[in-house]
């Protein structure tokens, strides 16, 4: 292949990329997949899990201050509401921080999801339902939100502690529509597409950029992958004896994708970390052009998904299917 040959083609690689990214960012995360943009009001409460601040937040309503998973998204979204941690630093580490936080501010309110499975990564001794004896004796008021039979149920009873029951009836209505309408889309047959899912990470002060894979088991699995049939590759480059953390484990050499030979690529997370990294591996090794997802173009950004955007979900189902389904 001639040397322009090649050019061209690393240009047209690159330049589908950056329309895949430009047009999946443009649609990445609605105030709210269902269409409802209340105004939020802000209460003196603190909440604890990350699918009732979603289902709050919803509604309405957010708390001056919150405890959820820290490598989610919710932090970052709801700037305003003083993020305390996640549930292990708070529970397990810093336990008289609730209680401190509640007396310094006069709050009263405690909220808390009650949730068996609050989190597939996490201990048992993190779940939220944990930080209940921490609590006790100290003069607070202590509410849940039962997950146990299911997400409406779940927004009838943080409506009814929000004094937002007419606003959960509605957001209960468009939720099903749009969940029953991101359905209709799903493919009526097992895809058998091969997927590798990297996320990339960004450290803020110095730039550095990190790459990780999402491993086979976790959320991406049970909500997108094996609805459609199709199948987590990552477990094909993890190298032996790293440890998979919160369900990914970091990917050292770009170059390795090869090894998982994917029909798609889905980056997560900031997708700029991949996309730097694919770039300069192209140029040193031109023979990564023959993977699949890289030489049919089946690259797209699309958002990550922990099972905390519960509300959002079906939009976000809807972009997944999008992509491995066409």
């Amino acid at each position: 292949m001639s040397r322009i040959m090649r050019k061209n083609s690393v240009l047209k690689l690159a330049l589908s990329m950056l329309i895949l990214i430009a047009l999946s960012s443009l649609v990445a995360m609605p105030a709210s997949a269902v269409k409802l943009n209340p105004g939020r009001k802000k209460i003196k409460a603190i909440m604890i899990g990350d699918r009732l601040v979603d289902i709050a937040y919803n509604l309405g309503i957010v708390p001056e201050a919150m405890i959820v998973r820290c490598w989610g998204g919710i932090p970052k979204k709801l700037t305003t509401v003083q993020f305390l941690g996640c549930p292990k630093r708070v529970i397990v580490k810093k336990k008289d921080l609730v209680a401190n936080v509640a007396k310094e501010r006069g709050i009263k309110r405690i909220l808390i999801e009650k949730n068996v499975n609050f989190d597939i990564h996490l201990p048992p001794e993190a779940n939220p339902m944990k930080i209940v004896p921490l609590l006790k004796g100290k003069g607070l008021q202590l509410e849940f939100v039962d997950f146990s039979e299911g997400i409406e149920s779940a927004i009838k009873q943080t409506g009814k502690l929000l004094n937002r029951e007419t606003q959960a009836e509605e957001l209960i209505t468009a939720y099903k529509t749009a969940l029953q309408r991101s359905k209709t889309k799903m493919p009526k047959e097992k895809l058998g597409k091969k997927v590798l899912i990297l996320n990339g990470i960004v450290v803020a002060k110095g730039a550095h950029t990190f790459i990780q894979v999402v491993a086979p088991g976790g959320y991406a699995d049970r909500f997108f992958l094996k609805p459609m049939g199709c199948i987590n590759v990552g477990n094909l480059i993890k190298p032996e004896g790293v440890k998979v953390k919160r369900g990914s484990f970091l990917l050292r050499n770009i170059e390795d994708i090869a090894k998982a030979n994917p029909d798609v690529i889905i980056l997560t997370g900031e997708s700029f970390a991949v996309e730097k990294a694919l770039q300069k591996a192209l140029k040193k090794n031109p023979s990564l052009r023959e993977v699949p997802a890289v030489k049919n173009y089946e690259m797209y950004s699309l958002p990550g998904y922990i099972d905390e955007w519960i509300i959002e979900y079906p939009y976000i189902l809807r972009l997944w299917i999008s992509v491995l389904y066409k």
